[in-house]
Order: structure tokens, then sequence, then C-alpha cells
């Protein structure tokens, strides 16, 4: 009898040395309309879901406030956050976690500006310009925090600031409400939007399940399909 259960141990064990099991990742998404406004609506939400069926794996969705999303990374209680833009002017080493190998989408800034006063973009730390409060350390020249898009407008308009900086996605929708027909728009620059993955021994492991789902779903098709929606070229419109 002995010897018959240790041949079905040895059976067991030769088998389960075999399966390869599934992982379990855990995501946490900023909070935002149309990117992720639940864990079931949200085009990064549909994103996220796309990738859990393309890599097999198990992802739990969480959608926190930005900030939160972004500290649980830090803490290594997320696998990864969704979404942030890169800074380009930082030095990734010394930030508490590491941006994914893949861009998922882009985001135009814009410089809005008095029609009748020319920005130069080339020299822009001889203006006095404002930017959303989380977006301050992105730009090599200074800026000040914006309390809000449309108060930022207004005062360009009243000539209390030269001009505000910030994506055109989340601005243009103020600038084409309001009655500011005497502002200008200019691209200063498209930002890359990665993930964020917690510095630790498996954030490559993490990286790597991530960049293979979105390849083979660029490929198929699907991403673009889901992505498309906000991942969009600059459109130089004017008031």
């Amino acid at each position: 009898m002995n010897k018959i259960k240790k041949m079905i141990l040895s059976i067991v064990l030769i088998l389960s040395s075999t399966i390869v099991y599934a992982a379990d990742y855990n995501a946490t998404l900023g909070n935002m309309p149309v990117y992720a406004e639940s864990k079931d609506k949200g085009v990064l939400v549909d994103l996220v879901k796309e990738i859990q069926k393309e890599s097999g794996n198990s992802i739990n969705i969480k959608v926190l406030p930005f900030a939160s999303s972004l500290y649980m990374v830090q803490k290594n209680r997320s696998d990864f956050h969704i979404p942030l833009i890169k800074n380009d002017i930082v030095d990734e080493n010394k930030l508490p976690f590491t941006y994914s190998s893949e861009t998922i989408f882009h985001v135009n800034f814009v410089i809005y500006s008095l029609k009748n006063k020319k920005i130069d973009i080339n020299n822009l730390s001889q203006y006095k310009i404002e930017t959303d409060r989380a977006h301050v350390a992105y730009f090599p020249f200074k800026t000040s925090a914006s309390n809000s898009i449309s108060g930022s407008l207004s005062k360009i308009n009243d000539g209390k600031i030269d001009a505000f900086i910030f994506a055109d996605f989340a601005t243009d929708p103020y600038l084409k409400e309001s009655k500011f027909k005497n502002l200008s728009r200019e691209l200063y620059k498209v930002f890359d939007v990665k993930m964020v993955l917690p510095k630790s021994a498996k954030a490559k492991q993490i990286d790597t399940m991530l960049s293979t789902s979105i390849s083979n779903l660029k490929q198929s098709g699907k991403y673009q399909e889901i992505m498309g929606k906000i991942d969009l070229a600059y459109s130089n419109w004017q008031p």
C-alpha cells in the first residue's frame, strides 16, 4: 500500500511540475472621466481587460483616486498603475517607481495664449506661464500651478499671465465653451504616456507580460480599436 501511495505521489509531483499556472496581477487605474470611471467603465479599463484575455492571466482591477493609485505601486501593493505622462527631464533612477517599456498612448500639450501677443516657443522662460498643478515639474522653465483650467484661461484673457500649457483633451472643451475668442493654440510637445511599475524584482516579469500582450493586441488591430478613442493626433484648430 505504501508503494502505491508513493507511486501516486510521484506521479502527482511530476504532473504538477509540468503545469504552468497563470499569474495573478493587481492593477490600479487613476479615476478620470473617459479613461477609468469604474472597474467596468473606461478606455483604459477596456485595455486592461484585453491584456488579461491576451495574457491568460487574472488581473484584479481597482479604480482609485489618481494619487492613491500611484501610491499603491510605490508601496508594492499594485503591480502596475495606469496612466502616467513620462517626465523626460527627471532622472528615472531617482523616481520611486519605474516606467513600462511600452508607451500606451500620447498626450498633446498645447500653449494657450493671446492671439495678439506672439509667444516665442523657443524662449518660454521669459513668460509668466501656468500649468496643471501635477505637471509643474515637466518643464525646463519656471511654471506656476494652476487652480483651474478655466481660471487660467481667464487670466490669459485679462493679461494676468502670458500663457497656459496643458493637455488639449482637457483644456479644449473649456475653450470651446468659453467666450474667449481672442486666445490662440500652439502645440508645445507630444508626451508619451506610460504604465507605472514598482521598483521590485517582479517588475521585469510584469513589464514583459504587458509588452507581449500589447504587441499581440496591436498586431490583431484590437489595440487601435480601443486606444484610438484617446490616442489622437494634434489638431491645429483655433477659436
